[in-house]
Formats: C-alpha cells, structure tokens, sequence
C-alpha cells in the first residue's frame, strides 16, 4: 500500500514520535509510507524522500492555521498525480475540515485520534476537537486510536460506528528492545550499588504524578530511606528551580538526581544503569485511564521491572505476567507502599525485569503495532471496493 500520513509535527519533535516508529514498522512490511509533517519559512525541505514539510511559523495557533490551509489548497496539488491508498491524518493536531479537498481524489481517509478532550469547559481547543470528531464521520472512512477505552468513549460521545474505529496501541522497537548495552557510552553520575535506583521520565506537569512520587520518600522508613536514589530524567532549565525548591524543602537531597533533558535515543542509558522504573499516573485523571505510556514499554524493553499505576493498559500488560508492581492508585501513602514493597522483594527485580523484557519483545512491538493498522487500512479499502 501507498500511504500518505499528515501528523502536523515540528522537526524538532519529529523523531521521538510514535509516528515515526509506525511509519518503520510499515515499511518493513513492505509498504510505502510518506510522513507530512511541518517546517518553518525559510527552513528547507530536506531530501528524505518519506517527509514532505508543509511551511508555517512558529506560533502555536498560526501554525495549525497555516498547514491546515496548506493541507486544504496547496497539499492536493502536491499529490494530484501520486497513487496514494490512503491518507492518515492527525486528528489531534488537524482540524478535519481542512482535508475536504481531498475528498476529491476518491481516497480514503482515516482520523488518527490519540488524545482526549478532557476541559470542563468549552474552550478553543475543545471545540476544535469536538467539531473535528463530528465532521470526521461526513468525510472519513474510519477512525484509528491508542486504546480500546478511548474507542468506547469516542463511540459514545460522538455517536461513531463500532465497526469504523480500529485500535493501533503504543510499541516499542524490537531494534531498542535487542541492542545490547554500550559499554563504551558513559553517563556521568556516580552510582552506589547498595542502593536502589528509581527512575521517572517524561513529561512534568500536575498530572503526571511527579510532585507526589517525590513526596512519597518521606514517608520511607529511615533505613530504607537512606537506600533509596530516584533519577528524574529530562527536566529543562526553568523546571529544575520549582523542583529543587521541593526537594530541598522535604529534605530529599540526597535521595533525589535531577538530570537535564538527554536525546530520545540516549534515554536507554539512564534506564540500563536504574533497578526500578516508575509511573505513577493519578487514574483519576480521565486522559491516563484511556492511554498507553510509551515510558512503560520503555522500562520493560530493557529488563526493568515498573511500579505502575492500575491503569487499563498496565493492567493488560501484568495479566501476562508478573514484571513489577501495580498499584491501586498514584496516592502519595500507596506510593511510599510501593517503594517499601519493591525494596524490600529488590532480590526478584531481576527476574521480574526479565519477564517484562518478555512480555514487550512478544505483545507490544512496533511490528504488533503496524499489524493492527494494516488490518483496519485493508478492512476500510475493502469497504469502499464493495
């Protein structure tokens, strides 16, 4: 098949997306997949014949404006003599009425939605949202999204037909998930192997769970306390300030690294040299309890056992075998359980490493991945033949 997926993505931020790493997982399976992605004026092009980058400037609203009128005027021209099977979009990041024109060469469109609107309130970005999954079903052929639960959601909100949303969920490279450690590649932080490493990683906000994941090392017992490091990976320059506030404030000096944003590929360094990953996500907060971390296959991947909050996902994972610790809730007191738990059963984190490493390289690849997709692609162009 020949695929066109418009996922309105800086460069910057392009190569650490699960795009990307779908986009591999296809063509490995022998199809063509073009990426449609953004650049601003004056950058160029490029010669890497999977992009095309669509010009817009870097103003967050002024831009989904501008590729979306590429999308809508300038995009057709661009491909009016391509065959093209058909075209993903970025329900996210994509207002779906941009893509109408495109409706005029006979492909198929499917909306890739793999987020949630969760404002009380109808702000902007809800009613683009909102405006954009009630369009989809006059111009679409299907939906995609990340989890079986946010299907159910989008089924019932926007009244969408069950047989039209496939599920394609978070993977992991079998080529991360086979690369040996490198010995050679040294990361400059002095570790005590009495002691067991925790690491959290990825995006620092309220509901991330952050806050109280810190906060759950006060409550240790004094001894284990003392043998307790945790790693935070990727905080940027005007974040470290607010943390180290905290940290100092809840005497947590010495049990608590703060490590600057590392490149997506090195982020398996940090991992390789901790015991324990971590992500305590606070189920409470709707968008978690529909989602698939790609942190946690992270861990995984490279035989680290988690402390992972009881989300849908987690749950399906453990279901298959014991790689860790799940926990009811990201509550401050369940955490500090946790970590006592874990520390003290610190003679099975091995073993518990190795059966998630398992579990990743068997259930949850790229490759498992880009099957699901193929299938609901090919389902939907059987459609429009018959």
């Amino acid at each position: 098949m020949n695929i066109y997926w418009i996922t309105k993505i800086s460069e910057k931020r392009f190569y650490s997306t699960s795009r990307v790493e779908l986009a591999k997982a296809l063509r490995e399976r022998g199809h063509t997949v073009t990426l449609v992605i953004e650049r601003n004026i004056g950058e160029k092009q490029g010669d890497d014949k999977n992009l095309i980058r669509l010009p817009t400037l870097p103003y967050r609203f002024i831009s989904r404006l501008l590729f979306g009128l590429n999308i809508l005027f300038i995009f057709p021209f661009m491909i009016r003599k391509e065959k093209i099977d058909v075209i993903l979009i970025d329900g996210a990041n994509i207002w779906s009425p941009f893509a109408l024109s495109l409706k005029l060469f006979r492909i198929p469109l499917i909306l890739d939605i793999r987020t949630l609107s969760t404002d009380k309130e109808k702000s902007l970005e809800t009613v683009y949202y909102d405006t954009s999954l009630i369009f989809s079903k006059f111009i679409t052929k299907g939906l995609t999204t990340i989890t079986p639960e946010l299907k159910d959601i989008l089924i019932k909100k926007y009244h969408l037909e069950k047989e039209k949303i496939g599920v394609w969920t978070s993977g992991v490279s079998k080529e991360l998930l086979l690369k040996p450690v490198d010995q050679q590649r040294k990361i400059n932080i002095q570790i005590d192997s009495s002691c067991l490493y925790l690491m959290y990683h990825g995006t620092y906000e309220a509901t991330r769970g952050i806050e109280t994941l810190i906060e759950s090392l006060v409550d240790l017992k004094a001894p284990i306390k003392a043998k307790i490091r945790l790693l935070i990976v990727g905080v940027h320059e005007h974040k470290k300030k607010d943390f180290l506030g905290l940290i100092h404030k809840l005497g947590l000096d010495n049990n608590i690294l703060l490590i600057s944003p590392v490149d997506h590929n090195d982020i398996n360094l940090y991992i390789d040299i901790c015991d324990v990953g971590v992500i305590p996500l606070p189920p409470t907060y709707i968008w978690w309890w529909v989602s698939a971390p790609m942190k946690t296959l992270e861990y995984l991947s490279r035989g680290k056992p988690i402390i992972a909050t009881d989300i849908p996902y987690h749950h399906r994972i453990f279901d298959k075998g014991n790689c860790g610790l799940l926990i009811p809730s990201g509550d401050k007191k369940t955490l500090t359980e946790a970590i006592t738990k874990i520390y003290n059963e610190k003679d099975m984190l091995k073993e518990m490493g190795k059966v998630g490493r398992e579990i990743a390289l068997k259930y949850f690849t790229w490759d498992q991945s880009a099957i699901a997709l193929e299938a609901f692609i090919k389902n939907t162009l059987m459609a429009k033949i018959k």
